[in-house]
């Protein structure tokens, strides 16, 4: 597991996956501590104010929220909830288009990082929402904050508890 850091080149922003270790004091001559290791690039990182409050009930148009979380799946809900916060934040879909089934992030032909909330969305992050298990409630919310999602409390009980 890694966390991402932002690195600024020429005034703009990318964003890699990083992987930390530690090390026992004289383990091959690195001495005791920790080290950082790029993992992954995941692109540049475009920045977005969120525009509106829109509520997710009236934005999936839902009358009965108990019927949407029984009619729909998992992956389903993820898709409108990330969907969802686009929208929020004026996210042009032309512009940036969010590949689902191969869980990316693209601008043209190259994958980047949506800076949303507190979070980024990117292939990283992605991948690790749509992986989500129901066992650690705490997890769960730990990944969509780190996608910069903001869930609903209704639409979290309803989607990860039994």
């Amino acid at each position: 597991m890694g966390f991402i850091r932002i690195k600024k080149i020429n005034g703009k922003e990318y964003a890699y996956l990083v992987e930390n270790r530690w090390y026992k004091r004289g383990f091959k001559s690195k001495g005791k501590g920790s080290r950082q290791k790029v993992g992954k690039y995941l692109g540049r990182v475009y920045f977005f104010e969120k525009t509106n409050d829109a509520d997710f009930l009236n934005f999936k148009k839902i009358d009965n929220f108990e019927e949407y979380i029984i009619n729909n799946n998992q992956d389903d809900i993820i898709n409108d909830l990330v969907r969802w916060e686009m929208f929020k934040h004026n996210i042009d879909a032309t512009e940036f288009n969010v590949n689902f089934n191969n869980k990316k992030i693209m601008k043209g032909n190259k994958e980047v990082s949506l800076r949303l909330n507190e979070g980024f969305l990117n292939s990283y992050t992605l991948r690790r929402l749509f992986n989500l298990k129901k066992e650690d409630s705490y997890y769960l919310a730990k990944c969509f904050v780190e996608a910069g999602v903001k869930v609903p409390k209704e639409v979290f009980v309803g989607l990860f508890s039994e």
